[in-house]
This record gives C-alpha cells, structure tokens and sequence, in this order.
C-alpha cells in the first residue's frame, strides 16, 4: 500500500495511506485530505493522485512552489524513496507491504481466465519430443526475454567495453530507441567515459546526442529518468544542451552496484510519437542494475588480477636482484609477450595467462647457483634443470597449474629442435610460443648491449625475424613485426603495471 510519510516538523511520522484516487495536501482541513500546520504551505497546495498503478503529484498553484527530490515540479511521477518538499515541511513516498506475506490474494476466476490465455503455453509430451504452442506475445513476456539475453550476456562477458556494446544494443532493441549509449564512471576521480554507443540505423554519431542535465539528475538522485520530450519538460527544456541537440524522449538510468552507481545507461528517440513509456523505463531500470552489478564484478576482478601481477612481479624482481645479467629480464619478457599476444587479438583473460607465465618463465633459477644460472642460457642441459624446478614449483602451487605448458615449453622450437620434449609446430602451445619469441628477443637485445653494440630494437626485430624461421612460429613473429609497429611491443594495452 503506498503511504506518504511526514519526515519532519511537529506532525512527523504521520503516515496516510493513499487508498483513494487523489488527496489534496494543505493547510486547509479537507476531508479525505493531508493537512499539515506550515506557514510555508498554502491553504490548497498540491495534491498527490493515481492513474492506474502510477501516483502523481501536481502543484496547485501554491505560493512556494511543490518540490520532487529538490527540483520544482508541475506535475510530477512519484516512485517509492521520493522526497516531497511543500514549505519547510518533507514527506516521504513511501510502499508499506502487507505484514501478511504469505497470505496470497484469491484471484478471480475472470483473471486466472486471462492469466491462462496470455502468459502460459500448453506443453504436449509426443513421442518425438516436446511441443510448445505458441502465445500471443505481452510486455511481461518481452521483458523477461530481455532479462534473459542481458543475463546470458553477463555470464560470458569478462571485458567491461565489450558487455557495454552487448547491452546497449539489447537495451535499443528491446524499448526501440533511436540511439543508445552506456557511460562508465571512473572509481576515482567521478569522471563518466562512453564505454559503448549503437544507433538503430547502424550508421553512428561521432559525439553522444545526450543530455548532461538528464545524466546530472540521474547521478545525484540516483534515480531513473523519464521525459516523453525533454523540449516541453519542464525539467530539462530550457538545458542548453536538449536545444542544441533537438532532444525529445529519453530513458536515463543507473548502474548500480551495492548501492554505488558506477555509470548510466541513455537511450534515447528523436519522434515524439515513438516516446518511451513507464514500463520502458521499468525495464531498462532492471537492464541499469544487471549490468552495475556486472560492471562492479569485472573491475573488482580486474583490480586484483593487477595485485596478483604486481605481486609476483615483486617476488621475481627479488629472485633477480642477485644475478645483475638477469635483472628486469623477466618483466621485460612479459611485457613483450603481451604485447605480441595484443597483436595476434587474444583475449584479456589470456593476455593475462601469457604475461602471467612470461614473469614466471625463469623462477627455476631460484634453486640454481650463481654460476650454473649464469650458464643456464648457453647450456640447454642446465637450462632443462631450470625449467624442471620451475615446473616442480608451480605444480607445488595451488591454482598455478595453467600456466605449467607455457613455462614448460617455451624453450620448444617450431622444426623440433627445442627442448625439454622435442615438440614442434602446432603441438607447441600458443603461449609457449610467443614467450620463446618475446625471451629470445630481449636475449638479443641484452647480449648487443654487453658487447657494446647497442642494437636498435627495429633491428633486433627484423634480424630475429629473419634468422628464426625455423625456430618461431611465422604467425607469432609476424605478430612481433606488428606489436613493434604498433607500439604495443613497448607499452601494450593489457601491460604490467608495477612499482
């Protein structure tokens, strides 16, 4: 049962219930009416009525205007957590559910017969299969659907930019806007980055037709957001930006997560008579919360994916800090495998694998000595050492595992000739095989430098490529040849960050 709530002043706590379609609020005592003793509220000063499910606020031309939320209102759609301001005095709109829960209300034949005919399908067992018959299609039913595909979605997608793109283009399908887009806001420094756009006509805009007071409200509310047409709505139609941009119907919510907002989803149509309606905004307000819940989950997990790399980058600087030669080495391969793998468009997740493995490549020289570490790369015997101590240790590691056919095999060469088991070609793993090339690319590097020759990199990437096709695998050294190019090979997008 929606209840209005008087939050302060002498008659707080006072609660009405709004069981009739409309109550005036006032300082006049009206039968069937709220009358609150304020000197800032006039005799009739706004009444709060029902079309529908809907309530609505309208002010009746009181003195000092009625208030939504801290913003002057007309007439305005009330949702539960809604402040009212009339004078000094706050009310709040509240919904008092039945103390009863578990007793369900006996529906009527009349609605089980309409219940029957426009939500349920018949299911006949046949003897080859099951048969579904189908029904006319409702709002309830779409949504649903939606809310399915939006949740599918979430489950497979680990990349923020690529649920964004996924879910905008469901959002504009399902309440068919014009145009949508989903903002990301930064953890830190509050900013709003466009994560993902699509327009319905496939052909895009170069800058989002948005609107920064709509998006305002939405983030300091916390609250969706509907205007049939933002020129006319009092709210937002004198906005610079809804003049300039000739916007009309728009859907703004929040993404939410433990109640944080970490952005907003925008949609939005230029045709007034395609406005979007009250279950529109319900349903992208639902879209608003999978996807916040979403958006939190892969930054939480991207933040400590970083911790997990910055800490055994930590421990493989300390292993190196005794063997000068070695010093940065492994850092420096996974940042040369990632950039590679970048190349190649492998994913996040195994960007990270390659990097991952790539810092741990050399950590069987913990259990060497000086001079036998020393030898390791000149001396495949003792280098098989170091790679059986490496794979020893990891196998000892719970959850490390993965990584054991990228560490053990990146000494493998693309005709057989590598070791620890001969492996060639396509048996070599992928990973293993950009390591190899990202290893013995900075070997070429460091050993050019002791000898005073100090190879330029786009030399030592052009003289690896062409004495290592026997050695590489042609795509990952194409890859090199691009990463350089590019840049990636020196500060990839999914690079280590450390100290």
């Amino acid at each position: 049962m929606p209840i209005l709530r008087v939050k302060n002043g002498p008659q707080k706590g006072l609660e009405v219930e709004l069981t009739s379609d409309h109550l005036i609020i006032g300082r006049d005592e009206i039968p069937g009416g709220l009358q609150i003793l304020d000197q800032g509220i006039s005799r009739r000063h706004a009444e709060v009525f029902r079309i529908g499910e809907m309530y609505f606020i309208r002010d009746l031309g009181s003195r000092n205007g009625s208030y939504v939320n801290e913003e002057r209102i007309t007439e305005e759609l009330l949702r539960v957590g809604d402040e009212i301001k009339i004078g000094s005095t706050v009310c709040l709109f509240e919904d008092r559910r039945p103390s009863e829960r578990n007793r369900a209300r006996r529906p009527d034949p009349a609605e089980l017969d309409q219940i029957s005919a426009t939500t349920t399908i018949r299911l006949d067992l046949m003897d080859d299969g099951l048969i579904a018959e189908p029904v006319e299609e409702t709002t309830t039913s779409r949504d649903l659907q939606i809310l399915y595909k939006v949740a599918k979605t979430i489950a497979s997608e680990r990349d923020i930019k690529g649920l964004a793109r996924k879910v905008v283009k469901l959002a504009v399908t399902a309440v068919d806007a014009e145009q949508g887009y989903m903002f990301i806001k930064h953890p830190d420094r509050g900013e709003l980055t466009l994560a993902a756009s699509h327009e319905r006509s496939g052909k895009g805009k170069e800058q989002p037709l948005v609107s920064r007071a709509i998006i305002k409200r939405v983030l300091k509310f916390n609250r969706g957001v509907l205007t049939s047409d933002a020129s006319t709505d009092d709210r937002f139609k004198n906005r610079g930006s809804v003049v300039m941009k000739g916007i009309r119907s728009v859907i703004c919510a929040p993404l939410v997560a433990m109640d944080q907002i970490c952005g907003v989803l925008y949609l939005s149509t230029g045709k007034v008579s395609e406005a979007f309606d009250t279950d529109d905004l319900d349903l992208v307000t639902t879209i608003g919360i999978q996807a916040g819940m979403a958006v939190q989950g892969i930054t939480l997990s991207l933040a400590q994916e970083k911790n997990y790399l910055e800490l055994v980058s930590g421990l493989v600087r300390a292993i190196e800090m005794r063997d000068p030669i070695s010093r940065g080495h492994s850092e420096r391969v996974a940042t040369y495998s990632s950039g590679i793998a970048q190349a190649l468009g492998l994913s996040r997740s195994r960007n990270r694998r390659v990097q991952l493995a790539a810092l741990l490549h050399n950590i069987g020289l913990l259990f060497l000595d000086p001079e036998e570490a020393a030898r390791s790369t000149e001396e495949p015997d003792i280098d098989k050492r170091r790679i059986d101590l490496a794979c020893q240790l990891l196998e000892g590691i719970q959850g490390m595992s993965f990584l054991l056919p990228a560490v053990r095999h990146h000494r493998e060469r693309w005709d057989g000739s590598g070791y620890p088991d001969g492996l060639a070609g396509e048996d070599i793993p992928l990973e293993a095989r950009i390591i190899s090339v990202a290893n013995d690319f900075d070997l070429l590097l460091e050993r050019s430098a002791e000898q005073g020759e100090d190879l330029p990199t786009k030399d030592a990437v052009a003289k690896l490529v062409e004495e290592g096709q026997d050695r590489y695998d042609p795509r990952v050294l194409e890859a090199l040849l691009t990463a350089h190019r590019e840049g990636w090979l020196y500060k990839p997008q999914e690079r280590v960050k450390v100290g």
